[in-house]
């Protein structure tokens, strides 16, 4: 037996016992850390990088109660937003011209909170997935639908100039992997007329734009007899419908299951949006055509997140503009159970429509407090038949402001102020601070400086909103 007092068999023993510490010590990936505690980094593996870097970024943030709610789904609005604000150079209809510059929604009106994303991004070559017509014929955006895996592939057709889009593929290639989608229908016709017969479907509505109300999986229509031998016919959704899927899939941005579902009426959850932007991303840089689109640097650590199967998965530029913030719980509507966790969670939180008022403005408009956390001024402002409000806030941290508009939420950051709003139809206007970084480390309290003032006519000072 080997002498247990020899100084090779003491290194043994050391090594071994330093080996089973280890083993008893909690294993915690430093890049798989969150900072949500509703983010399992076993269950959103695929997901982990993405939410970093989107929240790092602040495309999107968690919610004041310290939860990221990754199953919840998103609006057409809300990814809007997303990627107004990380493609902050991405501005296909701002740029817009003649017949391709849509110049309205009916839907969304100059107070909705995302107005501005949408109005900036939505041209006529979104026609497909994008926009279409109402029940009452005008040209709707539906911007608070609940975005379903369809209709953003339909979407990302049009996206990034159509970058997106795999042009190595033939028509035939299309056809062939759609046939492999088994939930996504495919036909194939040998007669031109019995191909125009299809598309009378219901998936066009006067004018051939699509019927915005609906949520159907229209069949791809492809003229031929077999896979090994079809083409595209000139039905635009189905093109635009199968291109997308296939190219989509081929650049690993979103994919169906190992089973061939891509799930195509599943809504898009949060942490499927954050992964399919991060994948965009890393997709246009990788292809040198990043620049073209954003200044936005994300963390070279970043990657697309696990398997693309799983389906998804920059400051704002908005020049002072009134928008919701679509990672906060401002967006979430009216006794929807939001959460009500954390030390500091105040449960009347959940409903962000509610206005209360706990602190009253000086005879100047103002209110100064020493605050330490998100909800400690919480006013109004009734305009009293005035057509103008400014707004501005000074503080020694970032603290940003949501603001309620007679029920309808929206959130301003604190570089976004002064800010003047126009008054038209509101009756009243709630103010309520929230410190931007809830991970600081900081408990002692700092003076926040709230100003207001109201106007007949445009003061011309402040930023506007458009």
């Amino acid at each position: 037996m080997r002498n247990a007092s020899s100084p090779m068999w003491r290194k043994l023993v050391l090594l071994v016992s330093f080996t089973l510490l280890l083993s008893l010590l909690p294993v915690r990936a430093f890049s798989a850390d969150t900072g949500f505690r509703d983010v399992d980094p076993q269950r959103y593996a695929w997901a982990i990088n993405a939410i970093r870097l989107m929240t790092d970024k602040q495309v999107l943030t968690g919610y004041p109660d310290g939860l990221f709610r990754p199953d919840q789904t998103v609006s057409k609005a809300e990814w809007t937003v997303m990627v107004h604000r990380l493609f902050n150079k991405y501005r296909p209809n701002q740029y817009a011209v003649g017949m391709e510059k849509i110049s309205y929604f009916t839907d969304v009106p100059p107070l909705h909170w995302a107005h501005r994303p949408i109005m900036d991004m939505y041209n006529a070559s979104f026609r497909i997935g994008g926009y279409g017509v109402s029940r009452t014929g005008d040209l709707a955006f539906r911007p608070d639908q609940a975005l379903n895996r369809l209709q953003l592939a339909q979407m990302l057709y049009a996206f990034f100039d159509q970058r997106l889009m795999d042009r190595r593929l033939s028509e035939n290639d299309v056809c062939a992997v759609m046939m492999e989608f088994k939930d996504v229908p495919v036909r194939l016709f040998t007669d031109p007329e019995e191909y125009a017969a299809a598309k009378a479907d219901g998936r066009y509505e006067a004018g051939g734009l699509m019927d915005i109300e609906s949520s159907n999986v229209y069949p791809s229509l492809f003229m031929g007899n077999h896979s090994s031998n079809c083409k595209f016919g000139d039905d635009p959704l189905s093109n635009v419908q199968s291109t997308a899927l296939v190219s989509l899939k081929a650049n690993g941005i979103m994919t169906p299951n190992d089973d061939g579902y891509f799930r195509p009426k599943d809504r898009v959850t949060r942490a499927e949006a954050v992964t399919i932007l991060n994948r965009i991303y890393s997709y246009l840089k990788n292809n040198s055509l990043l620049s073209d689109y954003t200044s936005v640097e994300l963390d070279a650590s970043g990657s697309g997140g696990g398997s693309a199967g799983t389906g998804g998965g920059a400051p704002s530029s908005g020049g002072g503009s009134f928008n919701n913030n679509p990672g906060s719980s401002i967006i979430v509507p009216p006794n929807s159970g939001g959460s009500a966790g954390g030390n500091h969670q105040n449960p009347e939180w959940s409903d962000k429509s509610v206005i209360r008022v706990t602190d009253y403005f000086n005879d100047q408009g103002v209110i100064v407090k020493n605050v330490k956390l998100f909800g400690e001024i919480e006013t109004a402002v009734q305009p009293n038949g005035k057509r103008f409000l400014t707004i501005d806030m000074k503080s020694q941290e970032k603290v940003d402001l949501y603001v309620i508009l007679d029920g309808r939420v929206g959130f301003v950051k604190q570089e976004e102020l002064p800010l003047t709003l126009p008054l038209d139809g509101i009756g009243m206007v709630g103010l309520r601070s929230q410190k931007r970084d809830m991970k600081s480390p900081r408990t002692t309290e700092y003076q926040t400086t709230l100003s207001v003032a109201l106007y007949d006519e445009d003061p011309g000072n402040g930023k506007k909103r458009k």
